[in-house]
């Protein structure tokens, strides 16, 4: 196969923010010894990439980057050491950076072979959502059925996935989300319960009584990807012996947890990093990947797609990221990859 030696790519050479960032034509990347090379078809918007492209992330790149995490489109090259993949390959893959480029050079492990059913835009949508419910519902959470979940951000591209994996797992979803429109979607995607925290005063006690108000006074575990006050707020709820699991701090705000409660209450936290997981190759977390991208298939899961923008209008899509406007994900369309 023939391959061009320049690509177009969403560069950032400053932290300085999206508004920053610029497509520029940039040399082709070389797979290494354990990567694959993916012809790029849709990528998608995490509120990751808002925070790394600011200098705020966990993960800082070295400058100047390509930015991005989720994309999908098919492997056109593969090192001397890959075997689960080959050129052909329909994928998505959820490394760190890259994914907002014609071409995208990933590890083997970041990468997931995608059932024939699943387009690309959805595979996009869905590549870090699917493995990030998968890893804290499933092996952070121990979730079994018959048993309740907090998910706060719960309208987001990961929260609507939670959503949906616990009632995949069998599990009863509390979403809490920050307005009605967000509940309403929350409610159309089957939560049982639904707080808004519009307008509240004092999260802390209000999201805690607006949970037990609807009847659930001891919940199994919490998946917290806002923090601040309304995470400390939601683990008030928690039975004891429960979980608290950290995915992400959307509002900016690290939760404060009170030891003396946990302590008390015997409530075990977790953080669920995906990339190290992915890294060690967990096995269990392997097989629910690809048990959930088979429900993706079959339409037992779906993903939640919020606008799809051309990646030369990019700008759009992180506005309306930036704005707390998206439901579900924000996909760029980058261009034809079959």
């Amino acid at each position: 196969m023939s391959l061009p030696k320049s690509m177009k790519a969403l560069v950032l050479r400053d932290y300085a923010g999206w508004q920053s960032a610029a497509v520029e034509d940039v040399p082709l990347p070389v797979p290494g010894e354990r990567d694959v090379l993916i012809k790029v078809a849709a990528a998608s918007l995490n509120f990751a990439d808002l925070l790394m492209m600011e200098g705020k992330y966990q993960v800082k790149p070295d400058l100047p980057f390509i930015a991005g995490r989720d994309a999908a489109g098919v492997v056109v090259a593969a090192g001397p050491g890959v075997t689960g993949f080959k050129v052909g390959d329909r994928v998505c893959t959820q490394d760190s950076t890259g994914a907002f480029a014609e071409y995208d050079c990933s590890p083997d492990w970041s990468c997931t072979v995608l059932p024939p059913e699943i387009g690309f835009e959805d595979a996009a949508a869905c590549a870090t959502a699917i493995a990030t419910v998968a890893g804290a519902m499933k092996l952070r959470a121990d979730l079994k059925p018959g048993q309740s979940v907090i998910i706060t951000g719960a309208t987001g591209g990961v929260g609507s996935m939670a959503i949906q994996y616990a009632l995949l797992l069998g599990v009863r979803p509390i979403a809490v989300v920050s307005n009605e429109e967000k509940a309403a979607l929350a409610r159309s995607l089957g939560a049982e319960a639904v707080v808004l925290t519009a307008g509240m005063a004092d999260p802390v006690q209000e999201v805690r009584l607006a949970i037990r108000e609807q009847g659930f006074h001891h919940v199994d575990a919490i998946i917290d990807m806002v923090g601040g006050n309304v995470g400390e707020g939601a683990l008030r709820c928690v039975r004891p012996g429960g979980r608290y699991v950290i995915v992400g701090f959307a509002s900016g705000d690290l939760p404060t947890l009170n030891a003396g409660y946990l302590l008390v209450k015997d409530v075990m936290v977790f953080g669920s990093s995906l990339q190290r997981l992915m890294r060690a190759r967990d096995p269990e977390l392997t097989q629910a990947v690809h048990d959930a991208f088979a429900a993706l298939a079959v339409g037992k899961l779906k993903s939640q797609i919020d606008e799809i923008f051309p990646l030369s209008d990019s700008a759009a899509g992180f506005e309306r990221m930036a704005r707390r406007q998206a439901l579900g994900k924000v996909v760029f369309s980058v261009g034809a990859a079959d």
